[in-house]
């Protein structure tokens, strides 16, 4: 084989490995005072429809006190980085490396997010793209603050096309950010000013989607367009906007309609055109009346399924899956999400182990005043149900074990089981304050979402589920006797 030759398959191979070739990863490192031995993450949110959180990075910050997160990203994304409850929110570029320093956390964490204080970080290197972001957010709160009578109240349009402009200007002159960078700042004025807009009613409402949205890309990942989104079609059936009426929504859900005609009808509405933006209404609007009683819910679930399995945009279909995902995973009658975590006693168990019980599942956290006033009664739960009922605690704190070294909790007679910074868990059970209660039948699947604490008189209805099962046992003998 000739050199030529080899070189010819050499670059042939390159080339092609090179269309599956990843981004380049994007790393925040730095230091967290006094946080050493907490769990530090990184996480976004899968799309800006469910908002679903996903976890890009994790890890425990070293003795000395920094750390190290590395991700991947394939456009600029708002990034969390969270240490227990406490969090503060950037937006990354691909394949940027970003240092910074985080005072004041909260050691321990409080159980309560509403109780959190945000982190407090200084940069250590230069943050264009943020920078601007900031300096552009201080430009517009003090704009409204100096005129928030002249903007909504006498829709003053040259008073806000004066800023529009002064907006525009500046943004022109902007020379630290690269295309990229400078394309996503652009969309977040353009968006928020878009906001402003139909807040303040000084552009009229078709003239808003005639502007901003009829036949433009949609932004999936852009906050500031997917949040003008979803103002502009809030409530779109509830709403009968722009040809459309809500008793024939109704009509055409119930009547078991399809995808297809569904955006046939939706396509009534000159805005919605273009066959993205038009499944993208329908996915929030289906969202949105989930809960109604004037829809069936398994009709809903069908309809995002078939989204979920047939649309012709990818991006369509994982919204579809997340926003299944966020309504139903932890409906009445679903499997309960998996756990594997480990006990307090060292022994490795999920909810299989407790199959043939009924599972009373509580969420519990360090420095939860709530939760230390629960334990008393789950004592005496566990000492008089535990032939039919598990009591199985998951007690979350944010240390590398996920149990506080230096807790004061005594041992207990129910299941201990350690969180050991399991997020994910803590994102399938949808979990955002403490203590949570879930009850799961014998066959782990869930029986009431949220359950009734301790001191609700849960223990009544533990009462009537064995009186239950008894008497259909006894049924079962007399018929098979």
């Amino acid at each position: 084989m000739t050199q030529h030759f080899k070189q010819l398959i050499f670059l042939a191979f390159f080339f092609s490995i090179s269309q599956f070739s990843y981004a380049l990863p994007t790393i925040v490192k730095g230091k967290v005072v006094q946080g050493n031995g907490m769990a530090i993450r990184a996480s976004t949110s899968s799309d800006r429809l469910s908002f679903r959180e996903i976890i890009l990075d994790k890890c425990v910050i070293e003795t000395n006190e920094t750390f190290q997160l590395q991700f991947e990203i394939n456009d600029i994304q708002e990034v969390f980085i969270k240490i227990g409850n406490q969090s503060f929110s950037f937006f990354a570029v691909t394949g940027k490396n970003y240092q910074l320093q985080i005072d004041q956390i909260e050691k321990p964490p409080k159980s309560a997010l509403s109780e959190q204080q945000p982190l407090q970080i200084v940069w250590n290197n230069k943050n264009a793209l943020n920078e601007a972001i900031d300096n552009f957010n201080f430009m517009m709160s003090s704009f409204l603050e100096e005129h928030f009578i002249e903007i909504y109240k006498y829709r003053d349009t040259k008073l806000l096309q004066s800023f529009e402009n002064t907006l525009a200007e500046k943004l022109n002159n902007t020379s630290t950010l690269n295309s990229e960078e400078k394309v996503f700042f652009e969309n977040l004025i353009v968006y928020q000013l878009a906001d402003l807009k139909k807040v303040s009613r000084t552009l009229s409402d078709f003239k808003l989607g005639e502007t901003y949205l009829k036949n433009k890309e949609v932004l999936y990942n852009h906050p500031s367009y997917m949040s003008f989104f979803a103002h502009y079609f809030n409530h779109y059936f509830v709403s009968g906007k722009r040809n459309t009426d809500y008793n024939d929504c109704i009509h055409l859900i119930q009547s078991g309609a399809n995808i297809s005609k569904l955006m046939e009808y939706l396509g009534k509405d000159p805005i919605l055109e273009q066959q993205d933006l038009r499944e993208m209404v329908l996915l929030q609007a289906l969202k949105e009346v989930y809960y109604s009683t004037d829809f069936n819910s398994d009709q809903i679930d069908r309809l995002i399924n078939e989204i979920k399995t047939t649309s012709k945009f990818p991006e369509h279909q994982k919204i579809a899956a997340n926003i299944l995902t966020q309504l139903t995973s932890l409906k009445v009658g679903a499997i309960a999400p998996e756990i594997k975590l480990r006990s307090d006693k060292g022994i490795m168990k999920s909810l299989a182990d407790y199959k043939g019980s009924y599972v009373y599942l509580v969420f519990m956290s360090e420095n939860c005043p709530a939760c230390e006033s629960d334990l008393a009664i789950i004592e005496k739960l566990q000492e008089k149900y535990k032939s039919d009922i598990a009591i199985v605690e998951i007690f979350v704190n944010y240390t590398p074990d996920g149990l506080g070294k230096n807790t004061n909790r005594k041992d207990t007679n129910w299941e201990r089981l350690l969180f050991n910074n399991d997020f994910d868990l803590l994102n399938n059970y949808q979990i955002r304050t403490f203590p949570y209660y879930f009850l799961l039948n014998r066959e782990a699947k869930i029986l009431l979402n949220p359950a009734k604490k301790p001191n609700e008189n849960i223990d009544r209805y533990f009462d009537f589920l064995i009186k239950r099962d008894k008497e259909k046992a006894q049924k079962s003998n007399v018929l098979f006797r």
